[in-house]
This record gives C-alpha cells, sequence and structure tokens, in this order.
C-alpha cells in the first residue's frame, strides 16, 4: 500500500541531478536545510554522542553534512534507507499505512480505535433516521471536518498527522524559500564580516513590498525602504525560528502573513 505525505513531498526530475525548482516546492527539503544550517546539530554529526539529548533526533535525521550540490546531498539524504522497506523521508514524514475503505463497524474494539486515529472518522448513524435527515447531517461533518481537493483530503498537518514527524502549521514553500534565502545571506555577510543592508537583501532576493499604484501618492522612497526593512527583518526572524526549532524535533517559523 503507497504511503502518503501530509505536505507536499519533494520532486526531484532525476535523481543524478534533481531539479532545483522541484526540490523547492516541498517544505520538507526546508526542514532538512534548517538542519543543515543549525550548527549544533552540525558538529553533533560530526561527533554523536549517545548520551546526549539530541541523539535520538540523530538516530531519526541522521548525518546532514554535505559538500557540494545541496539539492542531490538532500535528494541522497531523503531516499536513503533505513530499513528493508522504508527511506529516510518515508519513515520521517509519511503517514502510518492504514485500511483507507469505508466499512461497517460491529464490535466496539475497532470502534474504539477508529474513534483514537485522527485520520479516520467516526459517525454514528440513527436507524430510525429519514434517508434525507442522514444525508444533511453527513454532508455537514464532511464540511466541518474535511476538504476535498482532486479527491484527496487535506488538513491541517498538526491536527491530523499521525508520521513521525509533522509541520506545527501548514507552510507555503515559496515563503520559506524566501526566508531561508534571506538567512543565508545574513548569515554569509556575518561570517566574512561584510555590511549588507536589509534594503540591499531585499533587492538580491526580489523582495517588494505594498502596492505601487498607492504608494506613488503615500509613500515616500524612505518609508519604502523602512518597510523593505522590516519584511527582511521579519523574514529572517522566521528562518531563525525554523533553524532553532529543529533541535526540538519541529518545524515552525510563525503563522504566516
Amino acid at each position: 500500500m503507497k504511503r502518503y505525505f501530509i505536505s507536499q513531498h519533494p520532486t526531484f526530475g532525476s535523481y543524478a541531478n534533481p531539479t532545483a525548482s522541484l526540490v523547492e516546492k516541498s517544505p520538507y527539503f526546508y526542514w532538512w536545510l534548517a538542519l543543515t544550517l543549525n550548527k549544533k546539530y552540525v558538529a553533533f554529526c560530526a561527533k554523536p554522542n549517545s548520551k546526549s539529548s539530541l541523539y535520538r533526533l540523530y538516530r531519526d535525521f541522521g548525518d546532514v553534512r554535505y559538500e557540494g550540490c545541496r539539492y542531490k546531498a538532500f535528494c541522497d539524504w531523503w531516499r536513503e534507507r533505513v530499513s528493508e522497506d522504508e527511506e529516510r523521508g518515508q519513515y520521517l514524514f509519511a503517514e502510518p499505512l492504514t485500511v483507507h475503505k469505508v466499512q461497517l463497524i460491529a464490535d466496539t474494539k475497532t470502534a474504539q480505535q477508529l474513534a483514537d486515529d485522527e485520520s479516520s472518522l467516526l459517525i454514528a448513524i440513527p436507524k430510525n433516521l429519514k434517508r434525507s435527515q442522514i444525508d444533511k447531517a453527513i454532508e455537514k461533518i464532511f464540511k466541518d471536518e474535511l476538504t476535498f481537493s482532486r479527491g484527496r483530503k487535506v488538513r491541517n498537518p498538526k491536527l491530523s498527522s499521525n508520521a513521525r514527524y509533522h509541520l506545527q502549521i501548514p507552510l507555503t514553500a515559496q515563503l520559506l524559500k524566501l526566508a531561508f534565502m534571506i538567512y543565508e545571506l545574513k548569515v554569509d555577510a556575518e561570517h566574512n564580516n561584510k555590511r549588507l543592508t536589509n534594503a540591499a537583501i531585499a533587492k538580491k532576493v526580489g523582495l517588494k513590498v505594498g502596492n505601487r499604484k498607492a504608494d506613488e501618492e503615500a509613500t515616500s522612497y524612505a518609508n519604502e525602504v523602512r518597510k523593505l526593512g522590516f519584511a527582511v527583518s521579519r523574514k529572517y526572524k522566521e528562518a531563525c525560528v525554523a533553524v532553532e526549532s529543529v533541535l526540538n524535533g519541529t518545524f515552525y517559523t510563525q503563522k504566516e502573513k
């Protein structure tokens, strides 16, 4: 039975030469990237210690150090076998195998199991109701509990995922890419003792703020620079939070706006 992911899993185009634009569409790529940028975790990868509080995380996520192309490194990491039937990406982020079928529940043990399973809905239907009443009630439950997209339900990963690790909130890969681009520019500038203003960073990453038509009348150049500075700082902070959060086995930025 095929495993599935609550959030967009990565595609590579070619395992030997992954396509960057495809890889970057998955938020799981940025989880791995955050691990590679976390100095404490990278240092632990160089010298694992079974007595450390990080060892459990290390056993699951493994050594993320790499040289060369980051997309190839991520591909190799994601596809690394951790057991006979699981690759690392599946092991970490895929939902556990469940029976995907509609069935009549006739015993209390199964009913209890399904009631505790967040990937299923347990519905009680009184037999004395009219069919129209039942249909109406089920439709309301579906509306409240499930969102169907191209035949597949989409749910908040925090509420519905049973994977070993999952996103804390739904995250947009495009916004994650922007945050990490800004983060790496700032870190690189600090490492090389270079001064790089927020305005310069905004220009490098193509960040724009505000409505141009409205800004022509109401916003001066100085105000535009100030707004860009705030936007860069906010995205940098989001990436910082993500890089730190991975040590706890989570991946969290901030609520996206």
